[in-house]
């Protein structure tokens, strides 16, 4: 319940870890509350939440923080910051003091998802100087550097054409393949299909499918009730 309004009721699904499952949903679906929720960012009002065998429902923020890592839509772009100063915020840790530098594992993490993302060379570019791809391929390598089990991304591509999304849709599923569990929010049913392994439907504050990208969910795409 978000402002005394239900806005997700009964909704039960299984994430997966090293898979990429896309929550698609029209807008007011829910998508954004169950992420925040997920990542412990807002509490449920019922229900519980697993982490493996862990339920973390109640939870703190902090210790949700240690196992999820949140990209959330709208996210701004540091106006002073280089692609390299970005992504290396975040191997930051509040057990770090705030005079922290990296250490030898941080260099070498930083490199490795640097070289995931295919940013290499742009290491030393301001963030604000990238095109929208750039930024997005940053951003998750920004979030690749916390090492979290879980990443949950409330994406909005429209800005994006349609190569760039889906290099950015191909780029999420080899992370996955990786070892992590990824959750894309994301209005692309297209490119959902394509990629995800797992597929979770929100319709008006419901599950209403999820499983794999074929069988019922062609109904779905038919009807238009994720758009």
């Amino acid at each position: 319940m978000v402002r005394g309004r239900t806005v997700l009721d009964r909704a039960t699904a299984t994430i997966n870890g090293q898979a990429l499952t896309c929550l698609v949903g029209a807008n007011g679906a829910g998508k954004t509350t169950l992420l925040r929720i997920l990542c412990g960012e807002i509490k449920p009002t019922s229900g519980r939440i697993y982490l493996g065998d862990i339920e973390v429902t109640r939870s703190s923020l902090w210790e949700s923080a240690r196992h999820i890592a949140l990209l959330p839509q709208g996210i701004g772009d540091p106006p002073h910051l280089t692609v390299g100063e970005m992504v290396a915020l975040g191997r930051f840790r509040p057990g770090r003091r705030l005079w922290w530098g990296l250490n030898e594992g941080d260099r070498v993490a930083l490199a490795a998802c640097l070289g995931e993302c295919r940013l290499e060379g742009l290491s030393a570019r301001p963030v604000v100087q990238l095109s929208g791809g750039e930024k997005q391929r940053a951003w998750l390598a920004f979030a690749l550097a916390q090492d979290k089990e879980f990443l949950l991304l409330d994406e909005a591509l429209d800005a994006l054409d349609f190569a760039a999304r889906q290099a950015f849709f191909r780029l999420l599923s080899d992370v996955a393949a990786g070892g992590r569990g990824v959750l894309l929010a994301t209005h692309d049913l297209g490119l959902a299909t394509e990629f995800a392994r797992k597929v979770i439907v929100l319709d008006g504050g419901r599950v209403a499918y999820d499983g794999v990208p074929s069988g019922d969910l062609r109904r779905f795409i038919r009807a238009g009730t994720w758009a």
